[in-house]
C-alpha cells in the first residue's frame, strides 16, 4: 500500500525528512480519509520505527499535525479539510476566501458601483413598505 511522496525536481534544496513525513501524512489522509499508522510512515519513508515516531513528534511540536493521545491512527492536520474544499472550489472556477484580496480577478468582471443617494424621496401613500406613521408624515399629517 504505497503512497507516492513528492520529490523535489526543480533543483532546489531537497525536502527534509520531516517535510517528507508531512507530505506523506497529508497525501495518505487525503487519499484514504484516515490517518496513517507509524508503520505506514516507516514503510513509506524507509526509516526505522523509532525514526518515524520521532518525525511525527517533530511535526506535532511544530504544530503541523495534531495527535490524539493513545490512538493508533490519531494524526490529523489542522485545517486540511477546509484547504481541500477550497482547492476543489478553485478548480471549479470559484473565487473564494482571500482570493479577492490577493488580486485574483472575479470571473464576472468588475461590478458597477452602487449609486450614492443624495436625496431620499418622500414616501408615497401607496408605498407597500411604509409604516402608517410614515404615510401620515408623507401626507403632511403629524
Amino acid at each position: 500500500m504505497g503512497v507516492s511522496i513528492a520529490v523535489n525536481t526543480d533543483g532546489a534544496k531537497p525536502l527534509s525528512r520531516r517535510d517528507e513525513a508531512y507530505n506523506f501524512i497529508r497525501a495518505y489522509i487525503t487519499r484514504t480519509g484516515q490517518s496513517p499508522s507509524i508503520n505506514n510512515i516507516m514503510a513509506a519513508l524507509g526509516v526505522s520505527k523509532t525514526r518515524a515516531k520521532a518525525l511525527v513528534h517533530q511535526l506535532a511540536v511544530a504544530k503541523m499535525i495534531e495527535r490524539v493521545p493513545g490512538a493508533q491512527r490519531g494524526i490529523s492536520i489542522p485545517g486540511l479539510f477546509r484547504e481541500l474544499v477550497l482547492e476543489e472550489l478553485r478548480r471549479e472556477g470559484y473565487v473564494v476566501d482571500k482570493d479577492i484580496m490577493a488580486g485574483v480577478p472575479c470571473p464576472q468582471g468588475h461590478l458597477p458601483l452602487i449609486a450614492i443617494l443624495e436625496h431620499i424621496p418622500a414616501l408615497e401613500a401607496g408605498d407597500l413598505h411604509a409604516t402608517p406613521s410614515d404615510r401620515r408624515a408623507a401626507n403632511g399629517g403629524g
